[in-house]
């Protein structure tokens, strides 16, 4: 009886400190967590990101009525930004935390279509690269993919959620 009263007693004992191991390792994952969405929603902003959709890692900023998206890429360190315009077609751009000369453009070896140099353009504090485009038509089911000298992206749109960009320049429209 004594021995069936010592195991019972083990067996409670391991279930406690099991409990609380598992418990502790739960919420040092959510600080963790917490800390890692902290520094994305701040990275290389100046203005307070929130979460457009956490899951997919996207934010949003909104301004005067226009949002603009972006996600961050801490472990290559640049955040892509997307925006409608007013005919529905989607611009982006890449930001490279980078540091460089300021206000000067960096002509790339990549070419455009018509043969023009693709640029990569510094910042006023010198501090990052910056990489405008602009798509024509409305679709946004593709992989925006650059290699410019080094400095490379690779992000697929069709996740991401723009309903809340085009329902802002439909209400933009408005007589």
């Amino acid at each position: 009886m004594n021995f069936i009263k010592k195991l019972f007693e083990f067996i409670i004992a391991l279930i406690v400190i099991s409990v609380i191991t598992g418990a502790g390792y739960y919420f040092y994952d959510e600080y963790q967590q917490e800390k890692k969405d902290e520094i994305e929603l701040s990275f290389a902003a100046n203005k307070q990101w929130k979460w457009h959709d956490k899951y997919d890692r996207i934010q949003i900023l909104t301004a005067d009525s226009k949002s603009i998206l972006r996600k961050v890429n801490l472990n290559k360190n640049y955040v892509i930004y997307a925006y409608k315009n007013d005919d529905y077609s989607l611009s982006g751009m890449v930001k490279f935390v980078a540091t460089c000369s300021k206000n000067k453009e960096i002509e790339t070896s990549e070419k455009y279509s018509d043969g023009s140099p693709k640029k990569l353009k510094c910042n006023e504090d010198g501090d990052a690269l910056h990489y405008q485009v602009k798509w024509t038509g409305t679709e946004t089911d593709f992989t925006w993919q650059e290699n410019l000298d080094g400095f490379s992206i690779r992000e697929n749109f069709t996740y991401w959620d723009f309903s809340t960009l085009d329902q802002e320049v439909t209400l933009s429209k408005a007589k």
